[in-house]
Order: structure tokens, then sequence, then C-alpha cells
């Protein structure tokens, strides 16, 4: 996966979840079909196909640091011609498409077949 933009919507949603406002947790990841870079403006995927709950939470080893990751396993989204991947938190975040409020995206090329698993972590310090 390219690098991670983190969205200003995340951040304000890192903040409100620091006042109570709101909760920060991330509790999807998204994959989408469309290639534009993303920008710290966006507010969901380009053209989002595919979404499944995180599978775990791991703290890093550095201050600050944690690993947010899903695994995609070989039943999974057969077929599709992965280009962008999507964190979602908030307390509106569902299993919906576009719901929730997208924290970090990245460009990510791949079509994925039923005879392999992928994980994808976002790696994130605050």
């Amino acid at each position: 996966m390219t690098a991670i933009t983190i969205t200003d919507a995340g951040v304000n949603l890192i903040r409100d979840g620091l006042s109570g406002a709101n909760t920060s947790l991330i509790r999807y990841v998204a994959l989408g079909t469309s290639s534009v870079a993303p920008s710290t403006s966006d507010t969901v995927l380009g053209a989002e196909s595919y979404r499944k709950s995180v599978t775990s939470y791991v703290n890093g080893g550095s201050v600050g640091e944690v690993l947010i990751s899903m695994y995609l396993g070989p039943a999974d989204d057969i077929g599709d011609n992965i280009q962008e991947v999507g964190f979602f938190g908030g307390n509106a975040a569902r299993a919906t498409p576009n719901s929730g409020v997208l924290i970090a995206r990245g460009l990510y090329v791949h079509t994925k077949t039923g005879l392999e698993g992928v994980t994808f972590t976002l790696d994130l310090t605050i």
C-alpha cells in the first residue's frame, strides 16, 4: 500500500473522541475501486466496493503507536479490483458503505483471488 493520508475529518474525530463528543474507535476497513489520489479533504472512498470489521488492535512499540488491522480471508471479496483502502470510525460507522468518518485513505493496487488472505494495517502514531 502506498502512503496513507490522514483526513481532516479523521483528525477532528480524534479531537471529538478526546472531548467525548464522538468515539474515535476505528471500526471498519473499506476497499474501493477508485485510483484517485487521497486528499486530506476526503470524507468517503472514491468508489467503495467492500467493507469489513477491524480484526485486531495492537499497541505498537513506540509512544502513541497503535496498529489497526483487518484480515481479508481467502473467501472474502474475490475478484475485486482493489485500488483504495479506507479506515472508518465514529459513532455512525456501520457495515453500510460510506458510513462513519473516514480517518485514513491510501491507494493499493491488487485484484483479490480466492487463494490468498490479505491483511490491511494502519500504523498510526498520535
